[in-house]
């Protein structure tokens, strides 16, 4: 039985795509290893937020690329690698296994139906910086993985082709009890920094009655707690207009403004057995008041949001073509904790951006601090290729600057950490155990706090 390795960089929507690519091998009888020495097949599931995660994958090829070697001594097969991600643009093949055929390249051995020509490929600008890549494959078409390892292998790898949407495809959790459900893929918000819509498209959101059903299966199967994701989930199917039927009057109201988001939630909170309902991440301009009441209206929601500030200084927020400024943020925070003290807020900050002066970066210090927000994930701004920003602003910080300020916001936010905690001293609550290890159990309150 072969053997794969999956390693995962980035946000909570790579982990469920990697669920989905876990399923996906199962079905084709590989068997999971956790050291990638072991495996036949090793899979990295990218993200280019941050230069550091690219740069560790390629460090691994050339791990690997060593390990081959040493197994080609050794007449050992060799370890196939697969990049996934944000650092692929399309499913493209090593050359090592196409052949020139009417003056394209097509695969060897193996003939293929009509419109699964299109994958064999070879120029992703990938297989230059790592000779070693086997293949590069879109998430979204992970159904053609038993195709081209059936390739490579020249043996019949088989998979249960049950679904050719990658939305249905099942996800293999490994926590049965706290899943996260995919609901919509890819953004339409092009935010300068940001390579997420040239390496994912454009945005696309999963009919409700699929999500329910998914979450209904679920539930079924013992899972107490629910986390919708993607890049920005509050924007599902957008805004709509509609009128409310008046049960009073037995006429309709004038026409209305609601979220399908909110009326998703709804629908979740009503089925039986589910006792947690979580969603990440929101875009703060697409935020609406019936999905922040949402976190104190629908009894199985809880009382924490993560929404990215990215920066307090709204000329760095119109620079990153952040369509919010800091005062629309702080209303929402200001809202919620008005409601619920203990409502927890996580965010996202670039404090170094293009152009970004000692006083901006300040701005955000002092932001912070000011909201008391309980959890920050920092990035140190690279340049991405393809991103507007990469056109217009240069990377024009220094690294020691970055270093700098990476520090100090981390200590404000240290401070942040300690002082709401201390909020939850003699408290009872309810704490849902989601892992062990070391014979020690570990899990959140319903405000997000281990």
């Amino acid at each position: 039985m072969k053997k794969y390795f999956i390693m995962t960089f980035g946000c909570e929507m790579n982990k469920a795509d990697s669920e989905k690519i876990n399923m996906v091998f199962l079905q084709s009888w590989l068997q999971k290893t956790n050291d990638y020495k072991n495996a036949d097949v090793v899979v990295f599931n990218t993200c280019s937020v941050r230069q550091k995660w690219e740069n560790r994958v390629f460090g691994i090829c050339n791990d690997i690329l060593e390990e081959n070697l040493k197994r080609e001594s050794e007449w050992l097969n060799k370890i196939i690698i697969w990049i996934t991600g944000c650092m692929v643009r399309k499913t493209w093949m090593n050359k090592i296994y196409l052949q020139e055929d009417n003056q394209r390249k097509v695969a060897k051995q193996i003939q293929y139906i009509k419109d699964e020509w299109w994958i064999f490929n070879n120029d992703d600008k990938l297989f230059p910086r790592i000779p070693n890549l086997d293949f590069t494959l879109r998430i979204e078409e992970a159904k053609y993985l038993p195709l081209i390892l059936t390739h490579i292998y020249n043996e019949k790898i088989w998979s249960d082709d049950k679904f050719d949407d990658y939305l249905k495809m099942s996800q293999l959790r490994e926590n049965k009890f706290s899943a996260s459900v995919i609901v919509q893929t890819w953004c339409d918000n092009f935010c300068t920094f940001c390579i997420v819509p040239y390496t994912r498209w454009r945005e696309v959101s999963r009919e409700q009655d699929d999500i329910l059903e998914e979450i209904k299966k679920l539930v079924s199967n013992w899972t107490k707690e629910i986390s919708l994701v993607w890049q920005n989930v509050n924007s599902y199917w957008k805004q709509k207009n509609i009128k409310l039927w008046n049960e009073e009057k037995s006429k309709w109201n004038d026409w209305v403004w609601v979220s399908p988001f909110r009326e998703l939630l709804n629908k979740i909170n009503k089925i039986e057995w589910l006792e947690r309902i979580r969603f990440t991440s929101s875009n703060p301009h697409d935020m609406t008041s019936d999905i922040l009441d949402a976190h104190f209206d629908l009894d199985k929601a809880c009382n924490y949001l993560h929404f990215a500030l990215q920066s307090w200084n709204d000329t760095i927020l119109k620079k990153m073509n952040r369509r919010h400024k800091y005062e629309d943020f702080k209303k929402m925070v200001t809202y919620l904790r008005s409601r619920d003290p203990l409502f927890s807020i996580s965010t996202d900050i670039i404090v170094w951006f293009s152009w970004e002066t000692e006083e901006d970066f300040l701005d955000t210090l002092n932001a912070v601090r000011e909201l008391e927000i309980d959890f920050v994930y920092i990035a140190r701004y690279s340049v991405r290729t393809w991103t507007i920003a990469s056109k217009l602003y240069p990377d024009d910080v220094s690294d020691k600057i970055k270093a700098d300020r990476w520090h100090r916001l981390n200590a404000v936010l240290e401070e942040n950490v300690k002082k709401r905690w201390e909020l939850m001293i003699w408290r009872i609550e309810e704490v849902m155990i989601s892992w062990e290890k070391d014979e020690q159990f570990f899990g959140r309150t319903r405000n997000f706090k281990e």
